[in-house]
């Protein structure tokens, strides 16, 4: 939960008339995330109506993606759903530089995320997932995956030094468990996923409908079950890291209902939920670990407790020691 990159009135000022946005009313940062630095930015148009946005600016993502993100959200906004697509200059252009960052305004989405989810928010979420990937079939933009086996075996090599030994051993155990049912993963149905569909990501209106789902700057084109294992690890389970049965089953089947798995998927499953623990394990590890850019804020705090997906790992150990 940081802010990064401060930012004034003042320095909205160019921006503001290009994108023909009026005067600011506030500007206020946002708590919230981790990789990149967020405000709320309230202006007020010529008729005087009240306007209210997001101001992000990029932390740590390649400049040749950013294009990417704006297109994908751009399309799922053409097609009926509630995500924060930027705004669009005269030229069609979206990206702009500000402090040194590359940044977008996009609208801000109303609801709030929630803390402890029900099993029919499970559903909704589920539904919703795969209503995205049914729409991003459409989508002509690809995105390499960057978290894969070697992306786990160089931060294993990495953080050798940093990490406890029963952190080592357990990293070296799941990043073999990785190498052997990868191939089972990919042949599974691939897609643009949105990789990072923890619960702060998801809003809900008064009548607990999904009215928005933001920061898709994790997606990249994957294995459409680990885009749903993901939410499971996050949504379906409890203090402890292990799945609750009903919430888990009613994720899945809120999927099902808009894109039946295939067999393979069937025999995936356990394998996809460990390996969206694992990537996120690993994550948090290089963050806990290792000096970056998410040490260096301006406001807030960044790390998140690697034990969490440790603890998910463990949990599932059992369902999946057939590899």
């Amino acid at each position: 939960m940081a802010v990064f990159t401060a930012v004034k009135e003042q320095d909205l000022a160019d921006v503001l008339e290009r994108f023909s946005l009026g005067p600011v009313v506030s500007l206020r940062e946002i708590s919230e995330g981790i990789e990149n630095t967020n405000y709320f930015l309230d202006t007020q148009d010529k008729g005087q109506t009240l306007r209210h946005w997001v101001l992000t600016l990029f932390e740590n993502l390649d400049t040749d993606e950013l294009p990417y993100f704006c297109a994908l959200t751009q399309h799922l906004e053409k097609d009926g759903f509630a995500v924060p697509a930027p705004l669009q200059d005269a030229r069609g252009e979206s990206l702009f530089e500000l402090n040194g960052r590359w940044a977008v305004i996009v609208p801000r989405l109303t609801g709030a995320s929630l803390d402890h989810p029900g099993e029919q928010d499970c559903r909704a979420v589920g539904r919703w997932l795969a209503q995205m990937h049914v729409s991003l079939q459409g989508f002509k933009e690809s995105r390499a995956l960057v978290r894969d086996q070697h992306w786990v075996a160089r931060h294993y090599n990495s953080l050798q030094e940093r990490l406890k030994d029963g952190e080592r051993n357990d990293l070296a155990g799941y990043l073999n468990r990785y190498t052997a049912y990868d191939a089972v993963l990919q042949q599974c149905p691939q897609g643009t996923v949105h990789g990072d569909l923890f619960r702060d990501n998801v809003l809900f209106d008064e009548k607990d409908d999904i009215s928005g789902v933001i920061d898709f700057y994790h997606a990249c084109d994957a294995t459409l079950l680990f885009d749903l294992a993901v939410v499971a690890n996050d949504w379906c389970t409890d203090l402890n890291g292990k799945h609750k049965k009903k919430h888990l089953s009613a994720l899945v089947d809120g999927y099902q209902e808009v894109r039946l798995w295939l067999p393979i998927e069937h025999k995936a499953w356990p394998y996809a939920l460990e390996l969206a623990a694992l990537r996120f394990w690993v994550s948090r590890l290089a963050t806990f670990y290792q000096p970056g850019y998410q040490r260096s804020t301006v406001s807030g705090e960044t790390v998140k407790d690697p034990e969490e997906m440790r603890n998910v790992l463990h949990g599932l150990s059992n369902a999946t020691n057939e590899v």
